[in-house]
């Protein structure tokens, strides 16, 4: 299963190793930059009972720094066609 995202090709096993790495970093994921308690973050990806900022995650995926494009829609686009589960924070 695959999806592109800025003319990368992104596959679920990408998302699924960058969830591990985000896991392995960030035991508790509210220790990511406060991200549970800003508005700023408004969706999280719901993967083995835990929760994860899709911008981040997608960003580890691709090697695409989150200052080079938008989370919402854009974002959660990739999730939901790769099969996970995106839902608002």
């Amino acid at each position: 299963m695959e999806t592109t995202f800025k003319r990368q090709t992104v596959t679920r096993q990408n998302i699924l190793d960058a969830l591990h790495e985000f896991s392995a970093k960030y035991p508790n994921p509210e220790v990511y930059d406060n991200w549970l308690q800003k508005d700023t973050y408004k969706h999280a990806v719901w993967h083995n009972g835990r929760i994860h900022p899709p911008k981040q995650i997608l960003s580890i995926a691709t090697g695409i720094p989150t200052t080079d494009f938008n989370g919402g829609e854009q974002t959660n686009r990739v999730f939901r066609q790769l099969g996970f589960d995106v839902e608002n924070k």
